[in-house]
């Protein structure tokens, strides 16, 4: 009886250390989604950015060429 009793608190330890790694997995999905989310955003600034540079510096250039 009091085997049992210990095999059942056994399966439920088990049980219960799955459903703790189940939260750090969903945890540890939701900071690389986040974070994988922030770069995009990052990396579309930057393209942005880069775009608006591209143009001043090929309209400074215009610019400069037919004013010279």
């Amino acid at each position: 009886m009091i085997g049992e009793a210990a095999m059942a608190m056994m399966g439920m330890m088990s049980v219960v250390s799955m459903v703790v790694y189940a939260c750090i997995l969903l945890l540890v999905l939701a900071v690389l989604t986040v974070g994988l989310m922030v770069l995009l955003k990052v990396n579309r600034r930057l393209a942005e950015d880069s775009r608006y540079r591209a143009r001043a510096r090929s309209a400074a250039e215009a610019a400069d060429s037919t004013g010279a």
